[in-house]
């Protein structure tokens, strides 16, 4: 059995939660994308929130449809909101850092 196998198996229910929220393409994608726009780094309290909630409406929506690749958690009430915002919040920052990393490469400075 490969290793990343065996970890995916080991998985209890709480930590799926986790391991969901960081990986959701919802989050990653608006907290990148939302992250790279920002010109204040105070911004990215709201690029995490907005990028969270997005994320647990669009999961909410696809395991109410039915096609959900997680079907527990939902004991664990608002817990799925807070690990999104979380999530989206660390991929905000990617974000953000990314695009200050490019402005400082290609020289323009950050708009003010």
């Amino acid at each position: 059995m490969p290793l990343w196998e065996k970890v995916l198996v080991d998985l209890q229910p709480f930590h799926w939660l986790i391991v969901e929220a960081f990986l959701d393409p919802v989050v990653i994608l608006i907290g990148l994308f939302v992250g790279w726009k920002a010109d204040q780094a105070g911004k990215l309290i709201i690029a995490g929130l907005a990028a969270g909630l997005a994320g647990t409406v669009v999961a909410f929506i696809v395991r109410q449809v039915g096609l959900s690749w997680f079907d527990g958690g939902y004991e664990f009430g608002g817990a799925h909101a807070f690990f999104r915002i979380f999530a989206g919040f660390g991929w905000s920052i990617a974000g953000y850092l990314a695009a200050r990393i490019r402005d400082r490469r290609t020289g323009r400075s950050p708009p003010v």
